[in-house]
């Protein structure tokens, strides 16, 4: 069946009776086997059809019924109710966060991983003056990096 706007008002009219008593149904089966408050409201725009009160508004199971459940809803503990809500765009923002605090962590690792190299081919060269000619800006400020960091290990240590 395809999910449209019925063009015959009283076949419309029609599947609304029947799909009205189905949620009804289905909402009462839900309320009594798990124990779950549950109010429905139907609100149908136009002349008053079906069972709908004065305004075109059916509230289930009753008004009085509908309104304590309503009440109750919106009278819920704030504490409770963020307790149980995950805000979206908090939860983005925190994962978000988490991501940079990683892609920062690796970055300094592979900047000290890069240092640690540099390092080694500098105690390798016979010449250690030709060898510091021929480094780059970016590769001499790794290095600066890596020596700095492992001076503050080092005054850690003492």
């Amino acid at each position: 069946m395809k999910h449209e706007l019925i063009p015959n008002e009283s076949k419309r009219n029609e599947i609304f009776k029947k799909k009205t008593v189905r949620l009804v149904k289905k909402a009462n089966e839900l309320s009594t086997l798990c124990g779950v408050e549950v109010a429905i409201i139907i609100h149908k725009k136009g002349r008053r059809l079906y069972d709908l009160g004065q305004d075109n508004a059916m509230l289930w199971p009753s008004p009085p019924i509908f309104s304590e459940r309503l009440h109750k809803l919106l009278n819920h503990p704030d504490f409770e109710t963020k307790r149980r809500m995950v805000k979206h765009e908090k939860f983005m923002e925190q994962i978000t966060e988490e991501g940079r605090e990683s892609v920062s962590k690796w970055e300094i690792r592979c900047e000290l991983q890069e240092s640690r190299q540099l390092m080694n081919e500098l105690m390798k060269q016979d010449h250690m003056d030709d060898y510091f000619h021929e480094l780059e800006l970016y590769q001499l400020d790794v290095l600066n990096t890596f020596v700095n960091e492992t001076l503050k290990k080092l005054e850690t240590h003492r």
